[in-house]
């Protein structure tokens, strides 16, 4: 019979991984969300300012922001794509996870014959 103390240990052990993975996910995600409010805020900032100076539509200006738009969004997808990442890793930890637990269990029924 499996010693409940151990599984017990080697459950939490898991778990405790698999939520640190989870927050390390999250964390990314909010990063991410925080990035994309303050390019944002600056872009909307220097348009005030532009439109201010009756220079929003002067191409100089106008290729800027959208120089700024396009490099955030190619950061973004950068951080899609590092998130994607991190959520592949958890779903091949909790994979993993479960067959080390497997492999556990059977190494407890065959240690107590």
């Amino acid at each position: 019979m499996t010693n409940h103390n151990a599984l017990r240990e080697f459950d939490e052990a898991q778990q405790d991984a698999s939520a640190a993975a989870r927050r390390r996910i999250e964390q990314a995600e909010e990063y991410r969300a925080h990035y994309r409010s303050r390019i944002t805020a600056v872009q909307e900032g220097y348009y005030e300012l532009a439109a201010r100076q009756g220079l929003e539509y002067d191409p100089g200006f106008r290729g800027a922001l959208q120089r700024v738009s396009d490099d955030m969004e190619e950061n973004l997808r950068g951080a899609d794509q590092v998130i994607a990442g991190l959520e592949d890793d958890l779903g091949a930890m909790t994979t993993q996870h479960a067959e080390e637990r497997e492999h556990f269990l059977q190494q407890g029924k065959a240690d107590s014959w």
